[in-house]
């Protein structure tokens, strides 16, 4: 998979301009400091250090990590995907008590890497058959983070600076979002099931899961009070799930006819 081809727009734009700003701002600051600044990555690294052994303690003690043994099933389909996404080493996988939270994590440490699934987010998903696919859809997009460079200690480290400008750190994590969507649905080859999933996301509901019109769902945006709307995006790290709900559609119907599946239901 060329992940480069799958990349959302915004986020080639805002990666540049982050990569850019970022690199002009540390070299400011090492120039301006002659180079002492230096000295505060030496305890920067101890302690991500020392937080991802207590991360550890946390997840090895609390949580049931994902292998052959337990949960073979998840376990395959995170093989699947690293290997579809080139990623040397499959990350940790943990399922976590979420106590009613329904969401996945992607994290890095120094070295270590790791995606949670929250336990209520697996039972909405796989709670009756032929919903295997929507699972894999949050499982494929939690890894392409890793996958797609949105986790790299030293780009987010270049980073750092420009994404403490404000709204400018959001709208490049909203576009990393979008591209973890797209890659999900590349992998999963299911639109239906990514767009699904999403919604699950978003009604965390059951009950009313097999209930919800998908179209009237991606019309909610339209009663989005615009201005405040903008507001409320402009400063947060995720788009609305309309949003993606709508990106994900358009990009499957954008693709040509010759390489959508012609099994898939469209959504």
């Amino acid at each position: 998979m060329n992940i480069s081809e799958i990349r959302h727009p915004k986020e080639a734009l805002y990666r540049t301009i982050c990569l850019i700003v970022g690199s002009l701002i540390w070299l400011a600051l090492l120039l301006g400091t002659y180079f002492f600044i230096l000295i505060f990555l030496i305890p920067i690294a101890i302690s991500l250090w020392i937080a991802e052994k207590f991360f550890q303690v946390s997840v090895y003690g609390n949580a049931v990590n994902v292998n052959s043994k337990q949960y073979p099933a998840i376990d395959t389909i995170a093989k699947e995907f690293t290997a579809s996404l080139d990623l040397k080493k499959q990350p940790e996988i943990f399922v976590v008590n979420s106590q009613g939270m329904t969401n996945a994590l992607a994290i890095k440490f120094l070295s270590g890497k790791y995606v949670l699934l929250y336990s209520d987010l697996v039972d909405l998903l796989w709670q009756k058959d032929n919903k295997e696919d929507q699972l894999r859809f949050v499982i494929a997009h939690e890894l392409a983070h890793h996958a797609a460079g949105h986790m790299n200690f030293w780009t987010n480290l270049i980073m750092k600076p420009a994404k403490l400008i404000p709204f400018l750190g959001a709208a490049y994590n909203r576009s990393c979002e979008l591209t973890s969507d797209r890659i999900a649905a590349e992998l999963v080859k299911n639109q239906k099931a990514s767009i699904d999933a999403l919604i699950a996301l978003a009604s965390g509901s059951a009950s009313l899961f097999d209930l919800t019109d998908k179209v009237a769902f991606i019309e909610q945006e339209n009663r989005v009070p615009s201005g405040f709307g903008f507001i409320q995006e402009v400063g947060s790290s995720h788009p609305r799930m309309t949003k993606r709900v709508m990106a994900v559609n358009e990009y499957g119907h954008s693709k040509p006819a010759a390489v959508r599946n012609p099994n898939v239901q469209a959504a």
